[in-house]
């Protein structure tokens, strides 16, 4: 992943991450965000949603070793009594961002690696658009019905609502609507 472009441009991606008390899946997190194929300019923003495990002392370890590699990293926070939540902290994340297009991933989430060039390919095809994709839960039986779902779409359905009127949509697929995570 070395000499990927970088330097001061703006990054192709921004990788939005928020963080609460999620030091036991960061390493897994970031690692997989490090072994990305995608070849364009990457930056990682996280938001610290005021943690109080050890979370701030491995998102610092991982920006020498993200930084190392060509990912930009951009750390914001706020040390509150209580956390705000994760849309509060997925906004944040949002607008100390820089990057063309973001990826959102959670703390306890792991990409497999060509996923920011997949998924940045799709974006780059059809600028309106938002982009998904399939997951794979581990434990296999967390979140059942959500995985179906979610598995369960087409391609055509992924990637067609940008051109859809409302009124067109597709069987099956829910409208879009406005969420404290936007």
């Amino acid at each position: 992943a070395l000499g990927r472009p970088g330097g001061g441009r703006r990054p192709a991606v921004t990788v939005i991450l928020p963080v609460y008390n999620a030091e036991c899946w960061l390493d897994e997190c970031l690692k997989s965000l490090q072994e990305q194929d995608f070849q364009g300019s990457m930056e990682l923003s996280v938001f610290n949603d005021a943690s109080t495990d050890n979370s701030i002392n491995i998102i610092e370890k991982w920006r020498v070793l993200l930084e190392a590699v060509g990912i930009q990293v951009c750390v914001g926070g706020h040390c509150s009594p209580q956390p705000r939540g994760v849309g509060f902290a997925k906004n944040r994340a949002v607008g100390q961002s820089s990057g063309s297009f973001l990826c959102f991933l959670d703390a306890d989430d792991v990409m497999m690696p060509q996923r920011i060039r997949l998924q940045w390919e799709v974006a780059t095809q059809h600028p309106k658009c938002i982009v998904g994709c399939q997951v794979r839960r581990e434990p296999e039986e967390a979140t059942e019905r959500y995985t179906r779902w979610i598995n369960s779409l087409t391609n055509e359905q992924l990637v067609t609502q940008d051109s859809l009127a409302p009124e067109e949509s597709l069987p099956g697929m829910a409208q879009p609507t406005q969420t404290e995570d936007v």
